[in-house]
């Protein structure tokens, strides 16, 4: 079962928690799946055209990914990061 760790932007909306395992086969089940269990993470993570939201940025065991690989497979002891981009000028 992957595990899914987050800042603490996401943890405020669910009391505390910094991760969460969740049951899934790929990086987008297992983002689905952390929004069904807490929906109010649900506009942090998706677009309201239902993709991934593209201010945050999706690591897999310490590789990002890019939108178009949100649908790599996962499996147990695999990590996923979420977090916001940096923005700066």
């Amino acid at each position: 079962m992957p595990r899914i760790r987050f800042t603490n932007l996401f943890a405020e909306r669910i009391g505390g928690v910094n991760s969460v395992d969740v049951p899934a086969a790929t990086v987008v089940s297992a983002l689905r799946a952390l929004t069904d269990r807490h929906p109010n993470l649900t506009p942090l993570v998706w677009a309201k055209d239902g993709a991934l939201n593209p201010v945050m940025v999706v690591f897999l065991n310490d590789h990002q990914l890019g939108a178009a690989e949100i649908g790599t497979p996962v499996g147990p002891g695999d990590q996923i990061d979420i977090v916001p981009a940096l923005e700066g000028g």
